[in-house]
């Protein structure tokens, strides 16, 4: 299957690629890699190896928004784009189900600032999940940046994904919901254990 988008977005720290299950967005997820991953890089994770989940989300009727970051911009940067990102599926997408906001790495941070970022500032994300996948751990700097808006995002359900080893600097009570799993083999994002697990927990 090929993994070109069928829109693409240009951020002002990023870009998007937009993947539709039908004419346009109506249940969204938003996806945002890690930092330095572009959205060409990130699909092909998704769908080349040895679990498509960009074709089982599509299949499950969800689109999914993923955002691209630099290697360099910091956590604000990095959150304005995923907060931009978030904006435009609101204003776009038709029907009223709850978005799915997320990412991996340091665009799981990213998500989480920015998430955290519009409840601060008391902006609708109409989000019901949030998502993060092997986190980044914040520096000092960034810890106290999140822990000034609230530390995370509290409006959306939590589901923490995390690799056997690896940390991401959250209390284990912190999620709603933990995965904690085996890594995916070379060349997917996501093995079947955690794209399966994520997708059964989406708000519908």
């Amino acid at each position: 299957m090929t993994t070109a988008p069928h829109e693409t977005w240009q951020l002002r720290n990023g870009t998007a690629w937009v993947f539709t299950a039908g004419g346009g967005l109506s249940r969204p997820v938003v996806l945002a890699g890690d930092a330095g991953t572009d959205p060409a890089a990130l699909a092909a994770s998704l769908e080349d190896g040895s679990y498509a989940f960009l074709s089982e989300l599509r299949a499950r009727g969800r689109d999914l928004v993923l955002v691209g970051l630099p290697a360099d911009a910091g956590i604000s940067g990095d959150g304005g784009a995923v907060q931009e990102a978030v904006q435009r599926v609101i204003a776009e997408a038709a029907g009223d189900t709850p978005l799915a906001v997320g990412g991996t790495g340091r665009g799981a941070l990213a998500a989480r600032y920015a998430l955290a970022s519009m409840e601060y500032m008391r902006l609708d994300h109409r989000t019901g999940a949030y998502f993060s996948y092997n986190a980044a751990v914040p520096d000092l700097d960034e810890e106290a940046e999140l822990m000034r808006l609230g530390g995370r995002p509290r409006a959306p359900m939590f589901l923490r994904m995390l690799d056997e080893g690896a940390a991401d600097g959250l209390d284990e009570d912190e999620a709603d919901l933990t995965n904690a799993g085996e890594a995916a083999p070379a060349g997917s994002l996501f093995s079947k254990e955690y794209g399966s697990w994520l997708l059964d927990n989406l708000p519908h």
